[in-house]
C-alpha cells in the first residue's frame, strides 16, 4: 500500500480533518502488512478498544503510540478535544511517551 491510499483509508476512519507529518510518506512507503498490522489497530482505536497517554504537559491532547515492524518506526494519533487530529509516522523518537508527558 501507497502513502496516499493509506492516507485516504486513515481519513476514511479519523475524518477528513487529520493531518500528517511530513515525513509520513517516507515512512509509510517502508511499512510492510499494514493490512494486517497498522490498519487493524487503528480501527481498535476508533473503537475505544486502546488505552491511551494522556499528556499532563497539553491537557486537552491524547495520544496513541505503536510501534511498527523494526524498532526504528512508529505512528503517534494526536486526539485533540475529542477529535481525530494529527497522524505521525517517524521514527523511535516518536515512541518515547515521556516525550509527550
Amino acid at each position: 500500500m501507497l502513502a496516499e491510499e493509506l492516507k485516504h483509508r486513515l481519513k476514511e476512519l479519523f475524518g477528513e480533518q487529520v493531518s500528517f507529518n511530513k515525513e509520513f510518506n517516507l515512512y509509510a512507503n517502508k511499512i510492510k502488512n499494514i493490512q494486517e498490522t497498522l490498519l487493524p489497530w487503528c480501527e481498535k482505536l476508533k473503537n475505544k478498544e486502546i488505552k491511551p497517554i494522556i499528556a499532563p504537559k497539553a491537557k486537552d491532547s491524547i495520544l496513541f503510540i505503536k510501534k511498527l515492524g523494526s524498532s526504528n518506526r512508529c505512528i503517534v494519533i494526536k486526539i485533540i478535544n475529542q477529535e481525530f487530529k494529527e497522524i505521525h509516522l517517524a521514527d523511535h523518537k516518536y515512541a518515547d511517551p515521556k516525550k509527550y508527558l
